[in-house]
């Protein structure tokens, strides 16, 4: 499968669900109570300054992270190769009188300059992209010495025969009651063997590629609290397909 083609179908993928990305409990950020959390976990890792941070968050989608770091006042540039889930995004932010911008481009090749931000961040990226380590490096590129670059994600699937039994189940039930069923893979064949975390990103997995990137300073935080949180939400079906770890992994560009 050439790259152009693979980039549109993921483009395609997500476009489609784009309506009611923000209705999945996973997806979208429902309650000030979940903001919280997530703001809180920001700040613990952001990087420290006495200024609004430049932040770009590629894979930006519908901008529920993007939307938070412009609401605690950083300079937030969104990226995303679907102009469907950013044109979600961009009515949220005038709803709320946020200023970040939204911008068509590749995760994986921003379109940016050296040294542009302060700190990358993503959430539920890293797990389909083709080229992860090609993304570390322009991620590193991108910002300026010192900066960061802020991962989150998490494995949604062990490989074990239990696991795969309560994620049939769990989208058995999902099909039966819902319009459209979370978890249901909507890539093809050939596309999925071109993805090398289909299934999640082991922590492990995560530190490997910050290291090759030539980060420094790589700290690895559970945010398996916010998934409790997000829990509170779930019908019980949906509770059986659950995730084995989740996580904030960040690193600093050399000085």
């Amino acid at each position: 499968m050439d790259e152009e083609s693979l980039k549109s179908e993921i483009a395609d993928s997500w476009s489609a669900e784009a309506d009611y990305y923000d209705s999945l409990v996973s997806h979208g950020v429902q309650t000030t109570e979940e903001k919280k959390l997530w703001i809180e976990a920001f700040r613990a890792v952001l990087p420290v300054k006495d200024r609004p941070l430049d932040i770009l968050d590629v894979g930006c989608g519908t901008g529920a992270m993007g939307l938070i770091l412009s609401e605690m006042g950083h300079n937030v540039t969104g990226l995303d190769i679907s102009e469907s889930m950013m044109d979600i995004g961009r009515k949220k932010a005038q709803n709320s009188s946020l200023s970040m911008i939204f911008q068509k481009g590749d995760a994986e090749r921003p379109p940016f300059s050296d040294n542009t931000f302060d700190c990358v961040v993503n959430r539920h990226l890293l797990w389909t992209l083709p080229n992860p380590k090609e993304a570390l490096d322009n991620w590193c590129r991108v910002i300026r010495p010192k900066g960061k670059v802020l991962v989150i994600d998490g494995l949604w699937d062990d490989g074990s025969l239990s696991t795969k039994l309560k994620r049939e189940t769990s989208l058995t039930v999902a099909r039966i009651v819902e319009k459209h069923p979370h978890g249901e893979s909507k890539y093809s064949d050939e596309l999925s063997m071109s993805l090398p975390n289909l299934k999640g990103v082991p922590e492990e997995k995560a530190g490997e590629y910050f290291s090759e990137a030539g980060l420094e300073d790589i700290s690895v935080k559970s945010l398996l609290h916010i998934r409790e949180n997000q829990k509170k939400r779930l019908k019980w079906y949906q509770k059986l397909n659950t995730s084995w770890s989740y996580y904030l992994i960040s690193g600093v560009k050399r000085g």
